[in-house]
């Protein structure tokens, strides 16, 4: 059903290039956290609510504190996807891929 897909949103230019080009993935990025990107997106756009990713395998969590209402999930042992569902949930807006460490 189309009609329920995510509709992923970008805080800036930048992220969206990183999530959009898959050149600009690889170069930017690397292959392994690229490779972990692809499947973060398509598990952000197949749930149909936030808890849905908790049975995804990218490791998603709820953030806490000043990330509250973000979630996070691995895509290599440093690097992670930072996102923010917005209203309803069919927006979710992608807000930083962050190496951690």
């Amino acid at each position: 059903d189309l009609g329920n897909t995510v509709d992923l949103r970008y805080a800036n230019n930048e992220l969206e290039k990183q999530c959009t080009e898959e050149r600009y993935m690889q170069r930017k990025l690397g292959a392994q956290v690229a490779k972990s990107l692809r499947l973060r997106l398509l598990e952000l756009r197949r749930a149909r609510e936030p808890g849905d990713l908790l049975l995804g395998a990218g490791n998603w969590e709820e953030l806490k504190q000043d990330r509250q209402g973000q979630w996070s999930a691995r895509l290599t042992k440093n690097w992670r996807l930072i996102v923010e569902p917005e209203g309803n949930d069919v927006i979710v807006w992608i807000i930083e891929i962050v190496d951690y460490h």
